[in-house]
C-alpha cells in the first residue's frame, strides 16, 4: 500500500496543449508510518498465504494405510481392555490394539457406556 500526494495541475512543470485535460503528477510519500504500513501489509498477505499453502505442503499424496473394522456394541461391566484382548491375534501385545481402538473410536479416556458402538480392527 503506498501513499500518494496528487499535485494542483497548477504546479505542473509542462506546458499542456491547448484543450487537453489536465494531467495530475503523482508522488510517492515515503515516511516511516507509510514503510511500516506497507510492511503490514505485505506481512499480513504472506500470512495469508502461508495458510492458504500450507496445509497443502504437509498433505500426503499415498494417504495413510486403510485399516478395516467391526463394530462392536460394548455390554454390561466390559472395558477396553477386554475388548481389545478378545480381538489381538495370540503373541501381539494388547497395549497396541488399546490405543488402536481408541484413537479409531476417538476415545479420550477408557470408560466406555453400555451400548456404545466401537470401531475394533480386524484382524488379517
Amino acid at each position: 500500500m503506498t501513499a500518494v500526494a496528487m499535485t494542483s495541475p497548477k504546479q505542473a512543470v509542462r506546458p499542456r496543449p491547448v484543450g487537453a485535460a489536465p494531467r495530475p503528477r503523482v508522488r510517492v510519500i515515503d515516511t516511516p508510518v507509510m514503510r511500516r504500513r506497507r510492511r503490514t501489509v505485505v506481512a499480513v498477505l504472506l500470512a495469508i498465504v502461508a495458510a492458504i499453502v500450507g496445509p497443502q505442503a504437509f498433505a500426503d499424496s499415498e494417504g495413510g494405510t486403510p485399516t478395516a473394522f467391526d463394530t462392536y456394541t460394548v455390554a454390561h461391566g466390559e472395558t477396553l481392555w477386554s475388548i481389545a484382548s478378545a480381538y489381538t491375534p495370540e503373541g501381539e501385545d494388547v497395549r497396541d490394539a488399546v490405543s488402536e481402538i481408541s484413537s479409531l473410536n476417538a476415545l479420550g479416556g477408557s470408560s466406555l457406556q453400555v451400548g456404545q458402538q466401537l470401531r475394533v480392527p480386524v484382524s488379517e
